[in-house]
Protein backbone atom coordinates (compact mmCIF):
# COMPACT_ATOMS: atom_id res chain seq x y z
CA UNK A 1 0.00 0.00 0.00
CA UNK A 2 1.08 3.54 -0.07
CA UNK A 3 2.69 5.33 2.68
CA UNK A 4 1.90 8.38 5.06
CA UNK A 5 4.21 10.89 2.18
CA UNK A 6 2.53 8.84 -0.70
CA UNK A 7 -1.00 10.00 0.36
CA UNK A 8 -0.15 13.41 1.75
CA UNK A 9 1.31 13.66 -1.99
CA UNK A 10 -1.29 12.59 -3.39
CA UNK A 11 -3.67 15.07 -1.57
CA UNK A 12 -1.76 18.16 -2.34
CA UNK A 13 -1.62 17.30 -5.73
CA UNK A 14 -5.65 17.19 -5.43
CA UNK A 15 -6.12 20.30 -3.60
CA UNK A 16 -3.48 22.16 -6.27
CA UNK A 17 -6.22 20.65 -8.82
CA UNK A 18 -9.13 21.99 -6.90
CA UNK A 19 -9.80 25.11 -8.82
CA UNK A 20 -9.38 24.18 -12.04
CA UNK A 21 -11.65 21.51 -11.58
CA UNK A 22 -14.61 23.90 -10.40
CA UNK A 23 -14.22 26.17 -12.93
CA UNK A 24 -14.58 23.49 -15.37
CA UNK A 25 -17.84 22.90 -13.77
CA UNK A 26 -17.49 19.39 -12.71
CA UNK A 27 -20.23 19.43 -9.80
CA UNK A 28 -19.98 16.32 -8.29
CA UNK A 29 -16.46 16.94 -6.85
CA UNK A 30 -14.92 13.25 -5.88
CA UNK A 31 -11.90 13.62 -4.08
CA UNK A 32 -9.42 10.28 -3.43
CA UNK A 33 -11.97 8.12 -5.37
CA UNK A 34 -8.93 6.34 -7.05
CA UNK A 35 -6.89 5.54 -3.95
CA UNK A 36 -8.72 4.00 -1.03
CA UNK A 37 -6.55 2.66 1.50
CA UNK A 38 -6.42 -1.53 2.31
CA UNK A 39 -7.66 -0.90 6.23
CA UNK A 40 -10.84 1.79 4.55
CA UNK A 41 -12.14 -0.40 2.55
CA UNK A 42 -16.38 -0.85 3.49
CA UNK A 43 -16.90 -4.37 2.91
CA UNK A 44 -20.41 -3.98 4.58
CA UNK A 45 -23.37 -3.21 2.41
CA UNK A 46 -25.78 -2.02 4.05
CA UNK A 47 -29.43 -2.70 3.25
CA UNK A 48 -30.17 1.09 2.57
CA UNK A 49 -27.54 0.50 0.29
CA UNK A 50 -28.75 -1.86 -1.90
CA UNK A 51 -32.38 -0.63 -2.51
CA UNK A 52 -32.40 3.26 -3.58
CA UNK A 53 -36.05 3.96 -4.73
CA UNK A 54 -36.31 5.79 -8.10
CA UNK A 55 -38.25 8.84 -8.67
CA UNK A 56 -38.19 11.11 -11.74
CA UNK A 57 -35.55 13.90 -11.98
CA UNK A 58 -37.78 16.84 -11.52
CA UNK A 59 -36.40 18.58 -8.62
CA UNK A 60 -34.42 20.99 -9.96
CA UNK A 61 -34.50 24.05 -7.73
CA UNK A 62 -32.78 21.90 -4.77
CA UNK A 63 -29.16 22.02 -4.55
CA UNK A 64 -27.08 19.67 -2.07
CA UNK A 65 -23.54 20.68 -0.51
CA UNK A 66 -22.25 16.84 0.78
CA UNK A 67 -19.24 17.09 2.65
CA UNK A 68 -18.00 13.67 3.71
CA UNK A 69 -14.45 13.75 6.02
CA UNK A 70 -13.37 10.29 6.63
CA UNK A 71 -9.27 10.47 5.79
CA UNK A 72 -7.32 12.86 8.10
CA UNK A 73 -4.10 13.97 7.93
CA UNK A 74 -3.23 14.62 11.67
CA UNK A 75 -6.71 13.42 13.65
CA UNK A 76 -7.94 9.98 14.16
CA UNK A 77 -9.99 8.84 10.43
CA UNK A 78 -14.38 9.01 10.94
CA UNK A 79 -15.65 5.81 9.58
CA UNK A 80 -17.58 4.86 7.11
CA UNK A 81 -17.94 9.02 6.58
CA UNK A 82 -17.39 8.84 2.87
CA UNK A 83 -20.09 5.48 2.28
CA UNK A 84 -22.20 8.24 4.58
CA UNK A 85 -21.99 11.24 1.70
CA UNK A 86 -21.95 9.12 -1.38
CA UNK A 87 -25.49 6.97 -0.41
CA UNK A 88 -27.02 10.31 1.01
CA UNK A 89 -25.78 11.76 -2.77
CA UNK A 90 -27.62 8.85 -4.34
CA UNK A 91 -30.77 9.32 -2.51
CA UNK A 92 -30.51 12.87 -3.55
CA UNK A 93 -30.14 12.00 -6.99
CA UNK A 94 -32.48 8.94 -7.11
CA UNK A 95 -34.98 9.59 -4.35
CA UNK A 96 -35.64 13.22 -4.04
CA UNK A 97 -35.09 13.55 -8.03
CA UNK A 98 -32.49 16.00 -7.67
CA UNK A 99 -30.28 16.51 -10.77
CA UNK A 100 -26.97 15.32 -10.53
CA UNK A 101 -25.48 18.68 -11.64
CA UNK A 102 -27.52 20.00 -8.66
CA UNK A 103 -25.38 17.88 -6.25
CA UNK A 104 -22.08 18.72 -4.66
CA UNK A 105 -20.44 16.58 -3.04
CA UNK A 106 -17.03 17.13 -1.46
CA UNK A 107 -14.52 13.96 0.15
CA UNK A 108 -12.43 14.40 2.09
CA UNK A 109 -12.55 18.28 2.02
CA UNK A 110 -9.48 20.84 3.71
CA UNK A 111 -10.62 24.34 5.15
CA UNK A 112 -9.82 25.85 1.69
CA UNK A 113 -12.23 23.43 0.10
CA UNK A 114 -15.25 23.53 2.88
CA UNK A 115 -15.22 27.64 2.18
CA UNK A 116 -14.97 27.02 -1.82
CA UNK A 117 -18.30 25.05 -1.08
CA UNK A 118 -19.79 27.61 1.29
CA UNK A 119 -18.99 30.09 -1.50
CA UNK A 120 -20.07 28.15 -4.28
CA UNK A 121 -23.82 27.63 -2.75
CA UNK A 122 -24.10 31.50 -1.82
CA UNK A 123 -23.13 31.74 -5.88
CA UNK A 124 -25.66 29.65 -6.55
CA UNK A 125 -28.26 31.37 -4.27
CA UNK A 126 -27.79 34.44 -5.81
CA UNK A 127 -27.94 33.60 -9.34
CA UNK A 128 -31.72 31.81 -8.23
CA UNK A 129 -32.62 35.46 -6.54
CA UNK A 130 -34.16 32.64 -3.43
CA UNK A 131 -36.20 30.96 -5.42
CA UNK A 132 -34.60 27.55 -4.16
CA UNK A 133 -34.07 25.16 -1.64
CA UNK A 134 -30.76 23.77 -0.10
CA UNK A 135 -29.90 20.93 1.51
CA UNK A 136 -26.45 21.19 3.41
CA UNK A 137 -25.29 17.71 4.74
CA UNK A 138 -21.67 16.90 6.25
CA UNK A 139 -20.15 14.22 8.20
CA UNK A 140 -16.91 14.09 9.70
CA UNK A 141 -15.22 15.51 12.92
CA UNK A 142 -16.98 18.17 15.28
CA UNK A 143 -14.80 19.49 18.17
CA UNK A 144 -15.45 21.98 20.84
CA UNK A 145 -12.88 24.90 21.83
CA UNK A 146 -11.89 23.95 25.26
CA UNK A 147 -11.63 27.67 26.08
CA UNK A 148 -14.83 28.82 24.48
CA UNK A 149 -17.27 26.45 24.03
CA UNK A 150 -16.88 27.12 20.58
CA UNK A 151 -18.42 24.28 18.11
CA UNK A 152 -16.43 23.70 14.75
CA UNK A 153 -16.55 21.82 12.01
CA UNK A 154 -13.14 19.92 11.12
CA UNK A 155 -11.46 20.08 8.06
CA UNK A 156 -9.30 16.77 7.17
CA UNK A 157 -5.98 19.38 7.56
CA UNK A 158 -6.92 20.33 10.89
CA UNK A 159 -4.57 19.38 13.66
CA UNK A 160 -6.27 21.14 16.26
CA UNK A 161 -9.54 22.87 16.96
CA UNK A 162 -8.52 27.27 15.94
CA UNK A 163 -10.80 29.59 14.51
CA UNK A 164 -8.25 29.93 11.72
CA UNK A 165 -8.12 26.39 10.25
CA UNK A 166 -11.39 25.03 11.70
CA UNK A 167 -14.85 25.94 10.25
CA UNK A 168 -17.03 27.56 13.51
CA UNK A 169 -20.66 26.06 13.64
CA UNK A 170 -21.87 30.11 14.64
CA UNK A 171 -19.67 31.08 10.76
CA UNK A 172 -21.69 28.19 8.96
CA UNK A 173 -25.11 29.15 10.48
CA UNK A 174 -24.63 32.87 9.62
CA UNK A 175 -23.74 32.39 5.80
CA UNK A 176 -26.49 29.71 5.40
CA UNK A 177 -28.76 32.23 7.18
CA UNK A 178 -27.71 35.24 4.81
CA UNK A 179 -28.43 33.49 1.59
CA UNK A 180 -31.99 34.02 0.33
CA UNK A 181 -34.07 30.80 0.02
CA UNK A 182 -37.24 28.77 0.01
CA UNK A 183 -35.71 26.75 3.07
CA UNK A 184 -32.13 25.42 3.87
CA UNK A 185 -31.99 21.90 5.70
CA UNK A 186 -29.19 20.93 7.64
CA UNK A 187 -27.99 17.65 8.58
CA UNK A 188 -24.95 17.46 10.38
CA UNK A 189 -23.30 13.59 11.03
CA UNK A 190 -20.94 14.94 13.85
CA UNK A 191 -20.82 15.39 17.58
CA UNK A 192 -18.94 18.90 19.36
CA UNK A 193 -18.22 16.91 22.53
CA UNK A 194 -14.41 16.24 21.36
CA UNK A 195 -15.30 12.41 20.99
CA UNK A 196 -14.94 9.83 17.56
CA UNK A 197 -17.34 7.72 16.08
CA UNK A 198 -15.97 4.71 17.74
CA UNK A 199 -16.34 6.75 21.66
CA UNK A 200 -12.48 7.57 22.11
CA UNK A 201 -11.35 11.02 22.79
CA UNK A 202 -10.23 13.01 19.58
CA UNK A 203 -8.42 16.50 21.28
CA UNK A 204 -9.67 16.88 24.73
CA UNK A 205 -6.52 17.19 26.99
CA UNK A 206 -8.81 16.29 29.63
CA UNK A 207 -10.08 13.10 28.27
CA UNK A 208 -13.70 13.85 29.01
CA UNK A 209 -16.34 15.22 26.53
CA UNK A 210 -17.18 18.58 26.35
CA UNK A 211 -20.82 20.47 26.18
CA UNK A 212 -20.18 23.33 23.03
CA UNK A 213 -21.64 26.20 22.95
CA UNK A 214 -25.16 25.90 21.07
CA UNK A 215 -25.58 28.37 18.63
CA UNK A 216 -29.10 29.44 16.74
CA UNK A 217 -29.33 29.46 12.87
CA UNK A 218 -30.58 31.80 11.62
CA UNK A 219 -32.67 33.29 8.29
CA UNK A 220 -34.81 30.51 6.82
CA UNK A 221 -32.29 27.57 7.84
CA UNK A 222 -33.40 24.10 9.94
CA UNK A 223 -30.86 22.01 11.07
CA UNK A 224 -30.66 18.07 12.75
CA UNK A 225 -27.73 17.27 14.42
CA UNK A 226 -26.66 13.82 15.60
CA UNK A 227 -26.63 14.16 18.91
CA UNK A 228 -27.46 16.23 21.58
CA UNK A 229 -24.14 18.37 24.41
CA UNK A 230 -21.69 16.28 25.67
CA UNK A 231 -22.83 13.08 23.24
CA UNK A 232 -21.24 11.01 20.79
CA UNK A 233 -22.04 10.58 17.41
CA UNK A 234 -21.56 7.15 16.97
CA UNK A 235 -21.24 4.36 14.35
CA UNK A 236 -23.64 1.46 13.08
CA UNK A 237 -20.74 -1.00 12.39
CA UNK A 238 -23.16 -3.74 10.89
CA UNK A 239 -24.67 -1.36 8.49
CA UNK A 240 -21.57 0.69 7.44
CA UNK A 241 -22.45 4.15 8.02
CA UNK A 242 -23.03 6.35 11.63
CA UNK A 243 -26.02 5.66 13.07
CA UNK A 244 -27.54 8.95 12.45
CA UNK A 245 -27.26 8.86 8.57
CA UNK A 246 -28.36 4.91 8.34
CA UNK A 247 -31.84 5.92 9.87
CA UNK A 248 -31.94 9.35 7.94
CA UNK A 249 -31.21 7.03 4.75
CA UNK A 250 -33.91 4.37 6.19
CA UNK A 251 -36.43 6.94 6.56
CA UNK A 252 -35.93 8.34 2.74
CA UNK A 253 -36.11 4.67 1.68
CA UNK A 254 -39.12 3.52 3.33
CA UNK A 255 -40.77 6.32 2.64
CA UNK A 256 -39.68 6.51 -1.24
CA UNK A 257 -38.65 10.39 0.01
CA UNK A 258 -42.57 11.23 0.29
CA UNK A 259 -41.46 12.63 4.15
CA UNK A 260 -41.75 16.37 6.04
CA UNK A 261 -39.12 17.26 7.59
CA UNK A 262 -41.08 16.77 10.78
CA UNK A 263 -41.34 13.09 10.50
CA UNK A 264 -38.02 12.71 9.58
CA UNK A 265 -36.77 14.25 12.19
CA UNK A 266 -38.91 12.13 14.72
CA UNK A 267 -38.56 9.11 13.48
CA UNK A 268 -34.24 9.60 13.10
CA UNK A 269 -34.42 10.96 16.55
CA UNK A 270 -36.46 8.06 17.81
CA UNK A 271 -34.80 5.42 16.32
CA UNK A 272 -31.01 6.63 16.83
CA UNK A 273 -32.41 7.04 20.98
CA UNK A 274 -33.32 3.64 20.84
CA UNK A 275 -30.59 1.75 18.57
CA UNK A 276 -27.60 3.82 19.97
CA UNK A 277 -28.81 2.01 23.74
CA UNK A 278 -28.67 -1.47 22.05
CA UNK A 279 -25.66 -1.17 19.71
CA UNK A 280 -23.73 0.86 21.82
CA UNK A 281 -24.83 0.96 25.15
CA UNK A 282 -24.61 4.91 24.62
CA UNK A 283 -26.80 7.89 24.62
CA UNK A 284 -27.18 9.51 21.54
CA UNK A 285 -30.15 12.00 20.95
CA UNK A 286 -30.47 13.70 17.66
CA UNK A 287 -31.78 17.62 18.14
CA UNK A 288 -33.31 20.00 15.83
CA UNK A 289 -32.22 23.76 15.82
CA UNK A 290 -34.57 26.10 13.93
CA UNK A 291 -34.51 29.65 13.04
CA UNK A 292 -36.89 31.48 14.69
CA UNK A 293 -38.44 32.83 11.16
CA UNK A 294 -39.10 29.27 10.40
CA UNK A 295 -40.20 27.69 14.05
CA UNK A 296 -43.68 27.22 12.58
CA UNK A 297 -42.94 26.62 9.19
CA UNK A 298 -40.46 23.75 9.23
CA UNK A 299 -41.54 20.58 10.09
CA UNK A 300 -44.21 20.78 6.81
CA UNK A 301 -41.14 21.07 4.40
CA UNK A 302 -40.49 18.26 2.01
CA UNK A 303 -37.56 17.47 0.67
CA UNK A 304 -38.50 16.06 -2.56
CA UNK A 305 -39.97 19.01 -4.25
Amino acid sequence: GLNKNAVSDYWANVQTNTNSVMQANETIIQYNEQYTAPEQIVNVQSDVDVYIPQNPTNNENTFVVIIANENYNKLADVRFARNDGKVFGEYCHKTLGIPTTNIRRYEDATFGVMLEALADIKNISKAYRGDLKVIFYYCGHGAPDELSGEAYLLPTDAFAVSPKTCLAISSLYEELGLMKTISTTVFLDACFSGATRDDSMLLSARGVAIAPKLDMPTGNVAVLSASTGAETALQYADQGHGLFTYYLLKKLQETKGNVSLGELSEYVTRKVEQKSTVVNRKSQTPTMSVSPLVINKWQNWQLND
